[in-house]
């Protein structure tokens, strides 16, 4: 680090500390970080009428779930909408098509017979790599592992009351942070994309259209 002090000054456990705000104030910038992506497969025991996400399953980056018996990939929707359009009561029904999550917990509608397998798609939550120990590696891309360094110079120096240099690595955290968000999350197509145009029709393909809009 660029800073002349001693343990004394700065003991291990304030840079740890420095280091995890630092960590989480960057990821949490963006819920979408690609080495963030995950796959899980989910059981719903029959039943049940819930069953709880993956301890790892950022709700907020869930964007895909699909009921892996009828290959169907369902719909999320608000739980006041399931609610109106499916009364408790009804007759099971063989297939879900809709899903809602509520306390982290997710919920088919209508509600199927039976135990059912799902395949989820999404973004896990970072992980505490501080805990690790000292040769631990942050849990990010490594583009993004020197704007720690940065954020928590920037924490030293306010420790010490010195607003100009706290305020010099707080912004290049910053000008560096949006270079690299930017690299890193930029989508990963190399053509552009028509919405509602479907995708490119290849020889023997059936063309497939899109459905709302998703984020790349």
């Amino acid at each position: 680090m660029q800073l002349d002090m001693d343990d004394e000054e700065l003991p291990n456990a304030m840079l740890d500390s420095y280091l995890s705000e630092a960590y989480m104030r960057t990821m949490s910038m963006e819920n979408r970080w690609p080495s963030l992506e995950t796959s899980w497969t989910l059981t719903r025991p029959d039943g049940d009428v819930e069953v709880p996400l993956p301890a790892d399953c950022d709700p907020a980056g869930l964007f895909s779930v699909r009921d892996i018996e009828s290959g169907r990939r369902l719909t999320q929707v608000s739980s006041e909408q399931a609610e109106n359009s499916f009364r408790v009561g009804d007759q099971p029904t063989t297939w879900p098509a809709y899903y809602t999550i509520w306390g982290n917990e997710l919920r088919l509608w209508p509600d199927p017979n039976g135990a059912r397998e799902l395949s989820l798609r999404g973004y896990r939550y970072p992980a505490d790599w501080i805990a690790g120990g000292a040769g631990a590696v942050p849990d990010c891309d490594t583009r993004l592992h020197f704007l720690l360094c940065h954020y928590a110079i920037a924490l030293a120096y306010a420790q010490q009351e010195d607003e100009v240099l706290e305020d010099v690595y707080m912004k290049r955290w910053q000008a560096s942070f949006a270079a690299a968000h930017s690299a890193i999350c930029n989508p990963r197509h190399n053509r552009p994309l028509v919405l509602n145009g479907g995708l490119p029709i290849s020889w023997g393909v059936v063309p497939m259209m899109w459905g709302p809009p998703v984020a790349p």
